[in-house]
């Protein structure tokens, strides 16, 4: 990127942010913190009014906008694949606002560019996206209501359905993000119930509202904490090492992803997979289903769980004629 470039992405970065720090930007460009300074007094000289304060960072005053800028077709056609990944929730509100704002972008483009983007829209797909394998969230207000509540840093309280029950809980949550994990949103927070950060599945929610409980500027509870927290946990992991044989190693497929898979390689006997998995419960009981196609070359911990069950579903079973 040359510099007059650097400078025209610098400003519409300050300007779409209320405040930048100088670290932010020598990374985002892979720059030096010195080669900042002088590319913010350059704009400052070309009469752009840059603002700045302590402990916050760079601002561009109120009332300064860049003209509008024109996206060039390769810019387009990466938000058109990013509405590719978007259409599991394209029955939803942000789905709908997502390609409300494409379909703006594709109306701004030049002829040449348009013509690109209107190929390529017959030619980027998601694979992932079957009929019927989609996670719906039927109310379309959920996803404005939450950002609300975390932009105006309010208190939530849910009635939030438990996983394979038909009971509820009614929880006091402070949120704190929006995730997206797999199939599903989630919403991030502090549960004032349970007292510990916790992950809420939008289409788990029966019944939400504000509860007029303001959240302190100098918030307790942050979603950096929370990330910390789940980072805590994946240092937690637990390493096996399993062999399926050559027959069955081709139908593992993404599978192997959901449950920490790490590396691999080929052997004699078939596929030596490393996981580094959270649990080795679950991670015991989806290897069961290859029966006696895998072997267990590193864990113990393995060993045991996959012998605990083994012998719990033959007694299980044992009455059955």
């Amino acid at each position: 990127m040359n510099r007059i470039d650097r400078l025209t992405a610098i400003i519409i970065f300050l300007q779409g942010r209320k405040f930048v720090p100088v670290e932010t930007l020598a990374e985002r460009y892979s720059i030096s913190q010195r080669t900042v300074y002088r590319d913010l007094r350059a704009l400052e000289e070309a009469g752009v009014p840059i603002g700045f304060e302590t402990g916050k960072g760079y601002f561009i005053m109120r009332g300064y906008h860049l003209p509008p800028v024109m996206f060039d077709k390769n810019e387009a056609v990466s938000l058109l694949a990013a509405e590719r990944l978007m259409q599991p929730w394209n029955n939803n509100e942000l789905g709908k606002s997502f390609q409300s704002a494409l379909e703006k972008i594709r109306s701004v483009l030049p002829p040449d560019d348009k013509e690109f983007f209107e190929t390529m829209d017959h030619h980027v797909q998601n694979l992932y996206q079957v009929s019927g394998t989609q996670r719906t969230i039927d109310d379309d207000r959920i996803f404005s209501f939450l950002q609300q509540a975390i932009f105006k840093k309010k208190v939530v309280e849910i009635d939030y359905k438990r996983p394979y029950k038909e009971e509820s809980t009614l929880r006091k949550v402070e949120p704190l993000g929006l995730l997206v994990m797999g199939r599903n949103w989630y919403l991030a927070g502090w549960c004032q119930l349970r007292q510990d950060y916790r992950m809420f599945r939008l289409d788990r929610f029966k019944h939400y509202k504000l509860t007029g409980e303001k959240i302190a500027d100098a918030a307790q509870h942050t979603l950096k904490k929370f990330y910390e927290k789940q980072l805590h946990k994946e240092r937690e992991l637990k390493e096996i090492t399993v062999i399926f044989t050559h027959e069955v190693a081709r139908f593992v497929g993404d599978q192997k992803f959901w449950h920490g898979w790490a590396w691999e390689e080929t052997v004699p006997d078939g596929v030596k997979m490393t996981f580094l998995t959270p649990s080795i419960e679950y991670t015991a009981r989806w290897l069961l289903s290859y029966g006696t196609c895998i072997k267990v070359v590193k864990s113990e911990a393995l060993t045991s769980a996959l012998k605990r069950i083994s012998r719990q579903l033959v007694e299980h079973f044992s009455d059955i004629e």
